[in-house]
């Protein structure tokens, strides 16, 4: 008579599949990843390495500025510098 351990599977087919038992474990490991991703710090801020030289931004707060002045001047309805010709 030969005796089975009770991990081994049923050698009348009982047992479960590896496909199975695989898809299961697939399975798991995603809803793991996904409880990762979910609790993961969204970040605000750009990294480092995409924020502006200063020289840009300066550039950028100049444009601005000449913009809001061209947007003012156009609601306030003054003649812009135009050369009498």
């Amino acid at each position: 008579m030969i005796l089975m351990s009770e991990s081994s599977p049923n050698p009348s087919g009982g047992g479960r599949k590896s496909s199975e038992v695989a898809t299961e474990t697939a399975h798991a490991a995603l809803l793991a990843r996904l409880e990762q991703v979910c609790r993961k710090a969204v970040k605000v801020r750009a990294p480092q390495s995409l924020q502006p030289t200063p020289e840009a931004a300066k550039s950028r707060a100049a444009r601005l500025r000449k913009k809001r002045m061209l947007v003012l001047r156009s609601k306030r309805g003054l003649p812009s510098r135009i050369p009498p010709g």
